[in-house]
């Protein structure tokens, strides 16, 4: 047990000296060695919990929105699944694209097209539990496409938006990428519609001030 609280620990130690020096520096910028000697540990002590930098930006993005849709699902319990994972998409962009510096990290990971199919596996068992709900037809090869298509779409949206070619105000882009994923779902427009203004709602009220992208 000790053993097992002290390796979570030292996990935990990394993950946060990773996110930190995110923050400060970028993704490009930011090596393994650095998040070593930040963590104070060993380079060999990094890559028995971490392979690789993209293994820790696939457990950011991961830890922070589960941490969001739990943070929905508590604080309005009386929500359905689709509304819950709309409202917490809302909340997870907004947390990207309202900073500076996790606009700059998220930007640089879809650049290098880092880890994608990491960072989608949450968003694959939501997509198909938010089908099943909404009692939708599909098959497995749907939520492949509805993934990769979706992917493909954000990325080239933000990176036009980061690149200031594309006008959007954030709260535009925020609508765009979510009504995108709903919309190759086969969702009714006008749900899509309410509930993400619903959404933006939600979040003026809600602030989980405590759950941090980075730091």
């Amino acid at each position: 047990m000790a053993t097992s609280k002290k390796g979570s620990q030292t996990k935990q130690n990394i993950i946060n000296s990773a996110k930190i020096l995110f923050y400060e520096h970028g993704y490009n910028k930011t090596g393994i060695q650095d998040i070593a000697d930040h963590a104070n540990v060993k380079l060999g002590t990094i890559t028995y919990y971490y392979k690789k930098k993209d293994d820790m930006i696939t457990d950011i993005y991961n830890v922070f929105f589960l941490a969001l849709y739990d943070y929905v699902s508590v604080t309005s319990a009386h929500l359905n699944l689709f509304t819950k994972y709309c409202y917490a998409l809302v909340l997870y962009y907004e947390a990207i694209l309202n900073n500076e510096h996790n606009k700059t990290l998220y930007y640089e990971v879809l650049i290098k097209n880092v880890n994608p199919r990491g960072r989608t596996s949450i968003t694959n068992t939501l997509n198909r539990s938010c089908l099943d709900f909404l009692n939708k037809n599909y098959i497995e090869a749907d939520l492949s496409v509805i993934a990769r298509s979706e992917y493909g779409a954000r990325k080239e949206l933000f990176v036009n938006f980061y690149e200031k070619e594309i006008k959007f105000t954030g709260r535009a882009m925020i609508y765009f990428l979510i009504r995108n994923l709903f919309r190759l779902m086969n969702l009714d427009g006008e749900m899509i519609e309410n509930t993400i203004q619903q959404g933006f709602e939600f979040s003026n009220k809600n602030k989980p001030e405590n759950i941090k992208f980075l730091v």
